[in-house]
């Protein structure tokens, strides 16, 4: 086992001029985590995190503390800090095991979605595999090596959106339907779109209706052209499938859209339906031969 020195700090802000507040960070377990760990191991990773190097406000920080080779994999031990002022949440991200001359002894792009949403001033331990594969030297010096992010890493915001472009002949009631539905969405992340479906019903007239929500998680607007949608009924069948052109549709920065596609099909019934237990992917499928159709 290869064990952090004290003196190999890690995304040390050295510029004596900057004035930002160093940030205190406490240690910040997931749920099942937090109720497993015992008193005892929880005090030790306490102690890690008062003897790692402070991190400033703003700042998000991975701090190692040891290094060990499994034959195969390099098992890693970090610490993730959050010194900004809202949670974080952390997907694909890039990193890098160097030495004090700025040389790459490993790298590797991991995926941190099970860390879950960090919170500010929350330390999170983790433990990182690299393969071996990813690391370029036989050996990591014992007090030689520090494991940073790789450049412009950032943590993803949560960001809250509102409808644009509604109908004008929405009466309220409907409105605050479809705020109800847009907040118990799950929450998006900062430069994500989403699709989401709202309701699948077939009309009077036979046409199956999809309703959707689209939500853009950027600051500019993004066009679609095209969607893939499919519909598939309770017993798994697929029902349709299409791609729709979509011509001069964009949705809004930080904006949410309602959309509507409609599959025509040989139907006609004396009332509108909902098919409450049908399902909706956005992709293309082969569809199933039945009356529908």
């Amino acid at each position: 086992m290869v064990k952090k020195m004290k003196k190999n700090e890690t995304n040390k802000i050295e510029d004596k001029n900057i004035e930002t507040l160093e940030v205190p960070t406490v240690l910040s377990l997931l749920e099942n985590d937090d109720n497993v760990m015992s008193d005892v191991q929880k005090d030790i990773l306490e102690e890690e995190i008062e003897e790692l190097p402070p991190i400033r406000e703003g700042q998000l920080n991975v701090s190692g503390i040891y290094i060990y080779d499994e034959g195969e994999k390099l098992e890693v031990k970090v610490y993730i800090r959050n010194g900004l002022s809202e949670e974080v949440a952390l997907e694909n991200i890039p990193l890098a095991i160097l030495n004090s001359k700025g040389e790459v002894l490993a790298h590797q792009i991991f995926n941190l979605r099970s860390l879950g949403k960090i919170p500010p001033q929350g330390a999170r331990p983790l433990k990182l595999y690299f393969e071996k594969k990813n690391v370029y030297v036989e050996n990591i010096p014992m007090d030689d090596w520090t494991i940073g992010f790789d450049s412009n890493v950032r943590g993803a915001k949560n960001i809250k959106v509102t409808y644009e472009k509604l109908p004008k002949s929405m009466d309220v009631e409907d409105k605050l339907v479809f705020d109800r539905f847009l907040k118990s969405l799950p929450e998006l992340r900062e430069e994500q779109f989403s699709i989401s479906t709202f309701s699948v019903g077939i009309q009077k007239d036979g046409n199956i209706i999809v309703t959707v929500i689209m939500r853009n998680g950027y600051t500019n607007p993004i066009g679609l052209s095209e969607v893939p949608v499919t519909v598939i009924d309770a017993d798994g069948n697929v029902v349709k499938s299409n791609l729709f052109k979509l011509e001069n549709f964009e949705v809004g920065g930080l904006k949410a859209r309602i959309f509507n596609f409609a599959f025509p099909t040989n139907f006609k019934l004396e009332n509108d339906v909902a098919l409450d237990d049908w399902k909706v992917e956005f992709n293309l499928q082969e569809v199933a031969k039945q009356p529908l159709n």
